[in-house]
Order: C-alpha cells, then structure tokens, then sequence
C-alpha cells in the first residue's frame, strides 16, 4: 500500500481513528465549544479542516450555523452524506482565505493548525484572523509541547483496524510522528508546537489576542504538563 504525503490523513488513518470517535467524546468538545462562545453571540461558524464534519453536524443540532472546511475529498463526501445541517466546501487551509469579517466562530479542532513552516503557518492564522468579525474568536485545539517534551518514544497501541505502532520525537518546536499499520503502510505528522508565551506572539502579530488557554474541553482545567492537549481562545 502506498504511503500518504506527510501532514495527510490517509483513508487508514480515517478509519483507525477517526471513524469510531464515540459521541460522547465529541459531546463534550462541543460543550466545550459553546462554553467558550455562546448562542446568540457567535452564531456563525467556520470549521477548519472538519474532517467528516461531527463537530459541525453537533453545532448545527445547537442552532449554530455552521461551514464545514476540509481538502481531503472522501472526509467532505462522508460529511455530505451524513448531512444534519452545515454547509460544506472543499479547500486546503495552507491556501484559504475565507470572506473577511464573516464569522463569529473560527475553530480548528485535533491538531491541524501547525503542519507548515513558521510563516506560512502565521499566513494561515492571519486569513483565519480575517475571517471573524471584530470580536470573534478563534478556538484551536493543538499540542502542548511540555506534555510532548516528556513523553517522545515508540508505542504499540490497538485501533479498530489493528495494531499501529507510533514513533513520536521533538526537534526543536516540532512534533514529529510516524505511524505504522499492520499492513505495512505509514502516515507522518508534524507540527510546529506552541506554548503560551508563542501563541501569544504569534497571535499578536495578526491581530489577535490569546483570552484564554485550556486543556481536556474543560473551560475550569488551565494547562498542564501532563496533559497532551491546549485550547487557545483567540480574539480579535
């Protein structure tokens, strides 16, 4: 089977992980959503990267209008076919520049924001900037590098498909992970990694401001070293 370009999510990768997210697990990070931007204020919401749209589907059923972003065609078929309310269009967020000053909400949930180089990962963030009114924010649901700069090394872990054995490694900013199917094929990861003090900084350079950071969807938990996740809330 051939391997998948870096920083894409092969259709192994879709039904290993993604697939079977119980919903319980996305109840919650929509809980999570809405706590950090309530109805009626921030109404209109733009997805990135939605993948097949559950986060989407569940803001709809909330009363959120929601767009649905996402460049990988099969995920965006899958997210058509399940319906329940968003609207959907296909784009790669390293090139998208959604219409200025459209949305109240901008999320980008599991961990795609960061898969390029620092100035085109900034690029991305400033067209995600633009797009939300003054006001609007931003929620994005990334690594903690603290967590991440204890615990690199390999694991062996069963998915729905099988085993797959992951390789994970910090260089410098960066998360790098490789993962190995049963059946011989590999997806690779990378991410430019951000703690408070470089969101902070990035966020300011394109207008924003960071009110917030989080950990495990819980709006009461600050972040923590041992634990692998941080939500940003971004205003601008």
């Amino acid at each position: 089977m051939t391997d998948s370009p870096p920083n894409s999510y092969s259709p192994r990768w879709f039904d290993s992980f993604h697939a079977s997210i119980p919903e319980e697990r996305t109840a919650r990070e929509v809980a999570f959503i809405c706590d950090c931007a309530p109805l009626p204020d921030f109404q209109n919401v733009l997805d990135v990267c939605c993948g097949m749209g559950r986060h989407a589907r569940a803001l709809a059923a909330r009363g959120y209008v929601v767009t649905g972003m996402e460049r990988d065609e099969l995920a965006l078929t899958r997210a058509r076919e399940l319906g329940g309310g968003p609207r959907y269009v296909r784009a790669d967020i390293q090139h998208y520049q959604p219409p200025s000053s459209t949305y109240d909400l901008v999320i980008v949930m599991s961990q795609s924001f960061g898969y390029f180089d620092p100035a085109t990962n900034r690029g991305v963030l400033q067209r995600l900037a633009r797009a939300v009114r003054d006001g609007g924010r931003i929620i994005l649901d990334l690594w903690n590098p603290a967590f991440f700069a204890a615990h690199a090394g390999e694991w062996n872990f069963e998915t729905p498909t099988g085993p797959v054995h992951e390789t994970k490694r910090v260089v410098n900013d960066r998360l790098h992970v490789e993962l190995a199917y049963v059946d011989g094929s590999h997806d690779t990861f990378e991410w430019q990694l951000f703690d408070r003090d470089a969101m902070e900084a990035e966020a300011h350079s394109v207008g924003l401001n960071v009110i917030a950071v989080w950990t495990d969807f819980d709006a009461t938990a600050p972040p923590s070293p041992h634990k692998p996740r941080l939500h940003f809330i971004l205003k601008r």
